[in-house]
């Protein structure tokens, strides 16, 4: 296993983005990465992660966050096969579908509420 970072990397936009890469080799300050990415495969219709096969060298100025984990699952991946993971579906709100029943507490309350205006109306004449 190796230490998981996030690096910045120009992927073409106006900004740089962080992307999880895993550190295979230190050097000083000299790093060989490889960087975790999304792949074209699928595992029940969820994206599968992959560590690219090719191999980076990296100044550890490129590291914007050190995650203090050599497991892709303290970050919120599920191993699905020989480098192949999905998000962890656990912690995620990506299916949350709100209920009819927020509207009708709602509805409730304003109908309570004009009643009781209609009521302090009536005992102000």
């Amino acid at each position: 296993m190796s230490e998981l970072v996030r690096v910045w990397t120009d992927i073409g936009g106006p900004k740089p983005v962080a992307i999880l890469a895993r550190i295979i080799e230190k050097n000083g300050t000299q790093y060989k990465i490889q960087y975790f990415s999304p792949s074209e495969d699928r595992d029940h219709g969820r994206i599968v992660y992959k560590y690219e096969d090719e191999v980076y060298d990296i100044d550890d100025d490129s590291v914007t966050e050190y995650l203090d984990s050599m497991n892709e699952s303290d970050i919120g991946y599920v191993q699905v096969g020989d480098n192949a993971w999905i998000r962890d579906a656990g912690d995620s709100d990506e299916d949350y579908v709100p209920s009819d029943e927020d509207e009708d507490v709602e509805s409730i309350d304003e109908e309570e509420s004009f009643e009781d205006d209609e009521e302090e109306f009536l005992d102000e004449e």
